[in-house]
């Protein structure tokens, strides 16, 4: 018999989720170029399209608006996808990373068929 947790799980593969959200970086601390790698290399993580925003000029920090595709499927595969949880993980992973001040959510998390 097939748990409900597995077919779930299993229905997620066919989904893409998005996340949007705006990322302040300390540039002198840090290249963005560099962190977007970073973010890039997260487990999940498919695509980081990344957009530049009118900047403060007597700030240090670099603002950008930065749209992220995830594939739940690495999640999936160790039986450890919940789509609230593993975002919640996503965003702190980002927030972690050297060089970043901020990441706030944009709007509401949603998933597409790939």
């Amino acid at each position: 018999m097939i748990s409900l947790n597995k077919l779930l799980n299993e229905g997620t593969l066919d989904k893409i989720f998005h996340l949007d959200g705006i990322l302040i970086v300390d540039d002198e601390k840090r290249n963005q170029k560099d962190i977007l790698s970073d973010i890039r290399a997260l487990p999940a993580i498919t695509v980081v399209r990344n957009v530049e925003m009118d900047q403060d000029p007597t700030s240090r920090y670099f603002r950008s608006e930065i749209q992220i595709k995830i594939d739940p499927y690495p999640y999936v595969k160790q039986d450890k996808f919940d789509s609230k949880i593993t975002l919640k993980i996503i965003t702190d992973s980002i927030r972690s990373i050297p060089g970043v001040i901020g990441f706030k959510e944009q709007g509401t998390p949603y998933s597409t068929e790939n």
